[in-house]
Parts: C-alpha cells; sequence; structure tokens
C-alpha cells in the first residue's frame, strides 16, 4: 500500500500527461506569475492606494489595458526608493516590479527594455515607454507606458503587454529563406496582375531580424520580420515569415497614403529624394516645389510653436520631400509618407487631384504620419491605423486651420461627388456613406454603430484605416465644440505623443484621451472629452462595442483558441485514452516525418492550448506525416478515435493556376508502416475552414497493434494545410476491474489495483498512476515540477471506483519508482516502492491511498 506522506506538495504533471483538469475561472482571477492572480494583485494595489483606482482588463490576456486612479488628477501607490527617486526610468521598473503578478511581468529586466522617455513640454511629465523583450527579441507592437508626474509619482500605467509566452527561439530557416519567402508572396499574392510589369522592388536583407508576432487571437509566433520597399506601386512591405517554417504569417503595407485609384498622364520617375530645387533660405521658379517646401515649414513652424516639437521626430531632422512623383496613375495622383526614408512624396495629381503640395492639409497630414511614426508608432492597419489616419487628419485641420475638411484645394470636384476627401464635422458627408458597401461609398462612418469590419488586406484598406478613421474624427470634432479647436490640440498631441502605444485601439484612445485633458485642464475637461467619445460610442473606462474578429493578413484562416485551454472530459467508467499528447501541447508521443527542419506540431492555428499539427502548408515537400503506435487490449469492449481537424485551401504563385488537389488522410497501419484502413481521406477542394470533430469505431483492431497516421501529399503549387487537434484514442473495458489481456512475453505483466480516498475508504476516479523508467527515480523525476515521456514508463488512470490498469504491460523482476497524481489530492512520489518478484502474476496487483490537500 503506497501512503500520501511520502510526498512532497508541490508536483506538477506536464499537460500531455494530465487526463483531468478542472475549467479555467476568468482570465483575472488565474495567476500568470507567481500564485498571484491580476486581480488579487489589483485588489492589494487599491488597498495601498489613498483614492479609489481605475482598470480596463484586457479579456484575452486579463492584465491591465489602461490602469489609473478614478479621479485623473489622482495617483498611483508607489513610494520610489531612494536610489529611484529623481530617475523616472527606475521608478517605472519599480512600480512594475512591485505590481508584477497585476501584469503577468515574469522579470521587468528581462521582459521590457527602455524604448525612450517622452518629451514633454506641455506639463513636464515623464512618459516611460518600454517595449515588450522575450528572450531578448522583440514583441512586435507591444508596449508599456508608465507615466509619472513632476513629483516622480506614477500618474498611470497602459499599453500592450502580452503574458506568459512560452515559444522556441531558434529559428529553423535561415534569414535569407525568410527573404526569399517573403519576396514571393509579394508576388504571388500582394501585386495586382497589372502591377506586375511594372513594380520595382528594393528589398533590405541588412533589416531582417528575428521577432515574436502575437496575432489578434493573442497567439505568439517566431518569426523573421523582413522589410521590402516597391515603387509603381509604391509600397513599404513588413513580412512575418514563420522562423519555424517558409510560411508568411502576416503582411503590412505601411506606406500611409491619401489617394484615389484614376487614370491620367504624367512623366515623371520613381528614385527617391531625386535632384536637390530648394535648400533652406532658397526658393525655385516651379510652384509645385514651392507649395511643397513652403507647407513644410509651415508644418515646421506649427509643431515648434505648439508643442516646442523640432521637426517630424523631435530631433531637427531635415523635412525633406520629392515633388513630381511617379509616371502612372497610381503614383501621380498619391502623396505619401516613407517612414523607411523619412520624407514626403507627391504626385502631380491627375483626373481626382490638382497637384498634391497645394493642399496645406495634405502636407500636415502626411507629416505628421512622420510624428506618429517617432512617437506612438500606431500600426497601419484595423483600429491602430484607423488612429493612424485619424491623428494625421487632425492635424491637417488643426494646421489649415479653416475648416474642417481634407483635400478640399486640391480636390477636383466634378468628377469627384463632393468637393473634398473627408470631412470630421461630416464624416457620413450628407448620408453618401453606405455602411453595406464601406469601400464603394464615399463617407465614413460616424459612429461605431457604422463600423465597416473588413479584412485585414491591402485590397480592404488594410482592415479599414481610411474608412473607419472617421470615428475618431468625429470624438475629435465634438472635443473641438465643447473645448476649443487649440484645446482638442493640445489633448490630441499628448495623447499621440504620450500615452498611445502600437497596438492601440479606439477604446485606449479615448481612455487616454479623457486622462490627458485631466493632466493638461482637469476633470471637467475631462468628462468633456468622455463626452466626445460616448456620442461616438465609445464609452470610456469600458470596452469598446464588440466588432466581429476581422481576419490577419494572411491566407491561412484565423485560430480557433489560442489560449484556450485544451478540453479534457471525463472518461466513462472502465474507459482510457491511451494517446499520448493528444493535444500536441508537450514534446513527445508523435513521430514526425518531413524532409526539412521545421516541426510539424506548431502555433500557427490550435483548437485549444497552444498548439496542434500542422500539415501541408508547403508544396516543397509531396508527403508529410506525423504518426504514433499505441498496443490496444484484446478486451476492450469498444474502441473510439475522436479527433478534430481543419482543411485549408490554398494555391502557390502561376502553378497554383494548374495544380491538382491537395490530399489530407487519416490512416490506420500496422507498426511496419503497412496501412491497414483509411479512417477518411479528404481532397483539399472540399476545405471550409472550419474545426470539424471526427470520430471512428476501430473495436475490431482489439488487441493488436497499431500505427494512428495523419498524412498530407502536395502537389507543386497547392500549398493547402490541415490542421489537427484533440486526438483521443478511447478504450473501455466495461465499468468492471481492467482485467488484464494476454501480453506479448510472459516475462510482462500489467499493474492494477484499486486508489482509495485515505479518509473515507472511497474509490477516487481519475486518479492518474504512473509508472516510472528503469534508471530515474521518482523523486528524480518529479524534481522539476513536471513529467515527461522520458521519463514515465507507462500509467493507468481510475476509472469512478478508483480503479486502474496501465496501459502498457512492464517487464517482470524489477523494482519501479511511481507517481500517483490526482486534482485536489496530495500526490505521492514513491521511490522504489513497487518490486515485482520474477514470478508475478498477470496483473500484478498495485493499491494506493491518498488524502486531500489542505
Amino acid at each position: 500500500m503506497l501512503w500520501i506522506d511520502q510526498a512532497p506538495p508541490n508536483l506538477r504533471i506536464a499537460p500531455d500527461l494530465v487526463v483531468q483538469a478542472p475549467a479555467l475561472p476568468a482570465a483575472t482571477q488565474t495567476p500568470l506569475v507567481g500564485d498571484v492572480s491580476p486581480a488579487e494583485a489589483f485588489a492589494a494595489l487599491q488597498a495601498r492606494s489613498a483614492t479609489p483606482l481605475t482598470v480596463r482588463w484586457n479579456a484575452q490576456h486579463g492584465i491591465p489595458d489602461f490602469l489609473h486612479s478614478r479621479d485623473l488628477t489622482g495617483r498611483l501607490p508607489y513610494q520610489p526608493t531612494a536610489l529611484e527617486v529623481g530617475n523616472p526610468v527606475a521608478i517605472a521598473h519599480g512600480f512594475l516590479d512591485q505590481n508584477r503578478s497585476l501584469f503577468g511581468i515574469r522579470a521587468v529586466a528581462e521582459d521590457l527594455a527602455l524604448l525612450r522617455v517622452e518629451p514633454d513640454l506641455q506639463r513636464g511629465y515623464a512618459h516611460v515607454r518600454l517595449d515588450q523583450r522575450y528572450a531578448g527579441l522583440p514583441v512586435l507592437g507591444h508596449q508599456l507606458v508608465v507615466h509619472l508626474d513632476p513629483d516622480g509619482q506614477v500618474v498611470a500605467v497602459n499599453g500592450e503587454f502580452a503574458p506568459a509566452l512560452n515559444l522556441a527561439t531558434q529559428p529553423t530557416i535561415t534569414a535569407a529563406q525568410a527573404d526569399a519567402t517573403a519576396l514571393d508572396y509579394l508576388w504571388a499574392r500582394q501585386l495586382l496582375p497589372s502591377e506586375l510589369s511594372t513594380v520595382q522592388i528594393d528589398p533590405l536583407p541588412e533589416a531582417t531580424r528575428l521577432a515574436v508576432y502575437v496575432d489578434p487571437t493573442g497567439q505568439a509566433t517566431l518569426v523573421w520580420e523582413v522589410t521590402i520597399l516597391t515603387e509603381r506601386p509604391l509600397s513599404q512591405w513588413r513580412f512575418f515569415v514563420n522562423a519555424g517554417r517558409p510560411v508568411v504569417v502576416h503582411a503590412i503595407d505601411e506606406v500611409m497614403p491619401i489617394k484615389r485609384r484614376k487614370t491620367y498622364t504624367a512623366r515623371n520617375k520613381t528614385s527617391i529624394p531625386g535632384r536637390l530645387l530648394i535648400d533652406e533660405g532658397e526658393r525655385s521658379s516651379d510652384p509645385v516645389a514651392q507649395a511643397a517646401h513652403d507647407g513644410a515649414g509651415v508644418v515646421y513652424d506649427y509643431y515648434m510653436q505648439q508643442f516646442g516639437r523640432d521637426s517630424y521626430d523631435g530631433q531637427g531632422s531635415p523635412m525633406i520631400s520629392t515633388v513630381h512623383y511617379g509616371s502612372d496613375p497610381e503614383d501621380a495622383e498619391n502623396a505619401a509618407w516613407i517612414s523607411e526614408y523619412g520624407q514626403m512624396i507627391y504626385g502631380d495629381g491627375g483626373t481626382i487631384f490638382e497637384p498634391l503640395p497645394y493642399a496645406l492639409d495634405v502636407i500636415s497630414h502626411e507629416f505628421t504620419h512622420g510624428v506618429i511614426d517617432a512617437s506612438a508608432g500606431l500600426i497601419y492597419e484595423n483600429q491602430s491605423g484607423a488612429l493612424n489616419e485619424s491623428y494625421a487628419d487632425v492635424f491637417g485641420v488643426l494646421i489649415d486651420d479653416d475648416d474642417w475638411t481634407v483635400g478640399e484645394d486640391v480636390v477636383k470636384s466634378p468628377p469627384y461627388p463632393v468637393p473634398y476627401l473627408r470631412s470630421m464635422q461630416d464624416p457620413g458627408i450628407g448620408g453618401n456613406y453606405n455602411p453595406r458597401k464601406p469601400l464603394a461609398s464615399i463617407g465614413q462612418p460616424t459612429t461605431m454603430r457604422e463600423y465597416a469590419n473588413l479584412p485585414n488586406t491591402r485590397r480592404s484598406d488594410n482592415g479599414g484605416v481610411h474608412v473607419n478613421s472617421g470615428i475618431p474624427n468625429r470624438a475629435a470634432y465634438l472635443v473641438a465644440q465643447a473645448l476649443g479647436r487649440e484645446e482638442m490640440g493640445q489633448i490630441a498631441y499628448r495623447t499621440l505623443t504620450q500615452y498611445l502605444t502600437p497596438g492601440s485601439d479606439f477604446q485606449d484612445a479615448a481612455d487616454a484621451s479623457a486622462q490627458a485633458a485631466a493632466d493638461l485642464y482637469g476633470e471637467n475637461e475631462a468628462e468633456a472629452v468622455r463626452a466626445a467619445f460616448a456620442q461616438v460610442g465609445i464609452s470610456t473606462g469600458t470596452t469598446t462595442p464588440t466588432t466581429p474578429p476581422v481576419t490577419p493578413e494572411t491566407n491561412l484562416p484565423s485560430g480557433g483558441g489560442g489560449t484556450v485551454p485544451p478540453v479534457v472530459e471525463a472518461l466513462p467508467s472502465g474507459c482510457s485514452d491511451v494517446i499520448l499528447n493528444g493535444g500536441f501541447e508537450q514534446e513527445g508521443g508523435w513521430t514526425q516525418v518531413s524532409r526539412g527542419d521545421a516541426s510539424l506540431i506548431d502555433p500557427q492555428l490550435p483548437l485549444s492550448g497552444k498548439r496542434s499539427a500542422w500539415l501541408g502548408g508547403t508544396d516543397q515537400e509531396p508527403l508529410q506525416y506525423i504518426y504514433q503506435d499505441v498496443r490496444l487490449p484484446a478486451n476492450a469492449t469498444s474502441i473510439t478515435l475522436a479527433y478534430s481537424r481543419l482543411i485549408h485551401e490554398e494555391f502557390s504563385g502561376l502553378l497554383g493556376l494548374l495544380a491538382e488537389d491537395a490530399t489530407f488522410g487519416v490512416l490506420l497501419a500496422n507498426t511496419k508502416g503497412d496501412i491497414l484502413e483509411a479512417v477518411e481521406e479528404v481532397p483539399s477542394s472540399e476545405a471550409d475552414d472550419t474545426w470539424a470533430e471526427m470520430n471512428a469505431d476501430l473495436s475490431h483492431y482489439a488487441g493488436k497493434p497499431l500505427r494512428l497516421v495523419f498524412a498530407a501529399e502536395n502537389p507543386r503549387g497547392n500549398v493547402s494545410s490541415m490542421f489537427v487537434d484533440e486526438v483521443r484514442l478511447v478504450v473501455c473495458t466495461g465499468g468492471q476491474a481492467p482485467s488484464a489481456p494476454p501480453t506479448s512475453s510472459g516475462d510482462l505483466v500489467y499493474v492494477s489495483g484499486t486508489i482509495t480516498n485515505a479518509d473515507t475508504g472511497r474509490g477516487v476516479g481519475g486518479v492518474q498512476f504512473f509508472v516510472i523508467k528503469p534508471g530515474v527515480s521518482a523523486s528524480q523525476a518529479a524534481a522539476d515540477d513536471t513529467l515527461g515521456a522520458d521519463e514515465v514508463l507507462t500509467m493507468g488512470v481510475t476509472d469512478d471506483n478508483g480503479l486502474f490498469r496501465t496501459n502498457e504491460a512492464v517487464p517482470r523482476g524489477q523494482t519501479y519508482g511511481v507517481i500517483v497524481f490526482a486534482r485536489g489530492y496530495r500526490p505521492i512520489v514513491a521511490d522504489g516502492q513497487v518490486v515485482i518478484p520474477a514470478n508475478a502474476g498477470n496483473p500484478f496487483k498495485v493499491d494506493a491511498q491518498i488524502r486531500r490537500s489542505r
């Protein structure tokens, strides 16, 4: 008999070996670091505070998106140490270190790196921007900002932080392979057929770097970040290539243009910056060049006089403009900020536009994109991209201080239906905006009720960055009506440069704008800002009205769960799951067969947990498969295979036009690899991008060894994929004590017995009984608080009556360590306590008693 008193109290079992797990509570209730949950950490912070605190929780991660005093003139509780006084960065680190459990930070020095301390000439605050890092790599678009008043007191903390990251950081493809993959993707997926013959491509391999990309579902992937510039069309691309296999998981076109695509004629070239026409203090006889030069001076003077900002980057960099840009309509009717080169380009107009430099608000709009790049760095997609466009519009109309429209000095109307591009006062342009056809109508949504939920693709305006900017534009206009244009500009500038971070959304902008108003003017002005955002459907301090998720710019489907824990259902009495690591959350169990070094178990698209099996996705390997060998007991009354799979169809380049179907199979074979049966074979043409739960009765294989295989066959040009998750092979032997089937050798026996509650004497269901491999003691196996497949010889799980039998027979004449584990009970870790004599009968009986945790 084994007793609980032999066990240490803190053993954890690796997820692939856990059969039963309680349902997780809400995200804020789950500890991310240590034993304290974010909700508990916030309660402790509130207990130390002299004033009520407000937190807006991230529903996905369960950590704060924005934390401040409910009274926006209040402060967060933190007393700097003597060494921290006068050092804003040290104070920020100290506050975050004291509140690590609240933000899910493992170690401030490792998880965060100083980007800069934003200058604040408005109030003299220190705004400490910290970029997230994982194992020394940047976590793209993720920052925390700690805001300190002139006395060094913490005013607020906001931003995006992805807690509990756990991924390998060693790439299996090279930077050069990633560059080539991105270039192929650009040619095959992003460029229009009409652009293929004119495009000029300028790769920047020196800028390629390893990073962590976190998708909209919260799923993290190690990627190579690749930058490519193009001319005709003018674009600045960022591609994120999975560092484990040559697949683009996301792409962003970062050129921030104001454009309408119409036909026109022009003779200019596209090399930049071109030949110098005007230097500082000079003039030109070219009216277009002079307009651009003068406009850049007006923009410089505005930012210097209003905010003390020296040029777009605050560092006095030259404000470079290139005029007469382009030789086709794409270029001529275009003005854009090129952040990689730190300069403006202007086309000469055509059917829709006069020469673009004739509009001061266009110049102001585009140079403000440079200010945004150098401060918040708002990512040019979805809501952060719409904010990027909105702030460019805000300062466009503030600098060209005579109306609330953009582009009125250069738009030709007719043919354009109205004599301006956008209106902050009336984004819907007199009812012309059609929410059902957001890209086919003029105007923009005015409130969140009309929000355009567009795909995050180049053809769909990067998720509606120009369309949905009408909502924050209208809010800014309402703030100006309540407080004045200058006051609105001061609040907008402070919000942009001091509070927003790359991934900020509309809710972040609303909260930050209220805080900025309180910083500058007081609570009454903050309330006016709240009211303005509320009128467009964004209430501060709460969650932005829900819009359906938008698929990232990749042809792969969006994730099914990402951070959702694996669903583990209780098995019927007398049943056990013989598949090891069926959720793909740990190493082991599966053998992977692939030509390349890339793992077929990948975080790209899990149904639950963090990983799934990803088969296919490439036409460079005609066959990929994973398999697992199992032995099925001869006395099994039922054997059921269950798994979930998603099939996604996708083609590559011109070869895809003629490509045959890919085939995805779930196969049964003997342990030599001879195919016995196909559970299913599905062609890629039947793909529906939907997780399907599949079941098959395998009872006729009782008593036989079996190989379960998931396979993909991809012809050239077909890069379709099959994702597999939650694989189970449930074997039931009825409701009686599991009998022992015949073994393949007289030297082998099964281990079976009963596990009971030491206090009640009743059998305990769901207990896991692990037999440790010879040569490894149970204490050694438990020393790192996890159990892996390399330490466990076999295991069994009790039914509702506490009865169990190991999945595999073990050799007689050996001494074994065992570990007995059950949720809510103290585990047993027993070294050398199970001695199986050479003449032991089959099964060999081992009983145990366990006691509940206190």
